[in-house]
């Protein structure tokens, strides 16, 4: 690094780093500090509380990584680090350090594909496009109008409601399920989310000024539908761009699993995430709540399924159709994938420049080596 470099990345790098030091860190500390659960936690592991550390050494070890990376980490009970030597907490990759590398390839070139991923209407047509199977698009709800799939005929609030429709409605720039509900019309009445409504003002007030897409309510594989049958249960499968010989691979994956009467299988809605055998399309032992919703368990709540004996029907093909869908997208280095499974095979939901770590690491261990030798020279 040249001198007049190393000037230029001091002039704009050393007021961040002044502020991180005077204010940030010391309020993520008091936060901290105040927030119990983020150092006195049901353990995900009570089989090993033996090996449990105290109260007083996980807030250490919190504080430590407030320090280092600028704020506690919120998965560290169910990363397990509790029950775990420094040297396996080590194997884990922070979620600072992740999203930085993460965007920074993502966004390294101009006129990236983020915006195919980020707005549903665009991967749609882009998907069709290449031959990748997704739902079925009935409507489209942009600035308060309605607009019949292909963009071309606009109808009103009124005739939109009288037609006979079974579909899921999601915000065209929606995450973690968020803004998601059922939509079912049958001869004038509207049910959202199974309950019926008194008017078409209801329906508008649900809208609001989002902008939304209909699409057809995907009905999933029998074995799929068996775990959880009033959510579609997808795979979220990730997909990483080689640094080094741009080959796409397949990094370790997870099933998500609604609970209860969720209509969606977000893990941020109460859900459930199981790892994901690559080699086979088996489920792992267990699967994991996030913090607030409980801890793990080997079997679903409601289905009673076991997870381990499970297998995800076409597992091959949605690899190889993700990979595919991936080469088409040539400046993106990692993408996570919603696929769910129907009788023919995948259909793919969306996918995520954004997608998070923390999933993976929960279900698989910790995945700082695999993450950094796939994308770092």
């Amino acid at each position: 690094m040249n001198i007049k470099h190393f000037i230029k990345v001091a002039y704009f790098k050393f007021p961040k780093v002044l502020l991180s030091w005077l204010y940030r860190k010391p309020i993520y500390i008091i936060f901290l500090i105040r927030h119990k659960e983020l150092y006195k936690h049901k353990s995900y592991y009570p089989e090993l509380a033996d090996k449990s550390k105290s109260p007083l050494r996980i807030l250490i070890d919190q504080i430590s990584d407030t320090i280092q990376f600028g704020y506690p980490n919120k998965f560290y009970f169910s990363y397990g680090l509790n029950v775990k030597t420094k040297k396996e907490c080590k194997e884990y990759l922070h979620y600072e350090p992740f999203m930085k590398l993460r965007d920074s390839l993502n966004f390294k070139e101009q006129g990236n594909c983020t915006c195919i991923l980020r707005d549903k209407i665009i991967f749609s047509i882009f998907a069709n496009a290449i031959g990748v199977n997704t739902p079925k698009n009935y409507f489209y709800i942009i600035n308060g109008c309605v607009y019949e799939a292909n963009l071309k005929n606009k109808i009103s609030f009124q005739q939109f409601s009288s037609k006979d429709l079974d579909a899921f409605c999601k915000p065209v720039g929606g995450e973690c399920g968020n803004g998601i509900f059922k939509l079912k019309i049958k001869s004038g009445d509207i049910y959202i989310n199974e309950e019926k409504i008194n008017n078409i003002d209801v329906l508008m007030n649900k809208f609001g000024k989002d902008r939304y897409i209909i699409q057809e309510m995907v009905k999933q594989h029998h074995l799929m539908s068996s775990l959880h049958p009033q959510s579609i249960n997808s795979i979220r499968l990730i997909t990483i761009r080689n640094l080094n010989n741009k080959k796409i691979s397949v990094f370790p994956s997870i099933l998500r699993i609604g609970t209860g009467k969720n209509v969606v299988d977000n893990t941020s809605q109460g859900g459930l995430a199981v790892g994901i055998n690559m080699d086979t399309g088996y489920l792992k032992e267990y699967g994991f709540y996030k913090p607030e919703f409980g801890l793990k368990t080997q079997v679903h709540p409601d289905s009673n399924i076991i997870f381990k004996d499970f297998q995800i029907p076409f597992f091959s093909q949605a690899v190889e159709d993700a990979k595919y869908f991936h080469s088409m997208l040539s400046n993106l280095y990692s993408i996570g994938w919603d696929i769910a499974i129907t009788e023919k095979g995948p259909c793919f939901i969306e996918g995520n420049d954004n997608w998070e770590i923390n999933g993976p690491q929960i279900c698989h261990g910790g995945l700082k080596d695999k993450f950094y030798t796939l994308l770092t020279k």
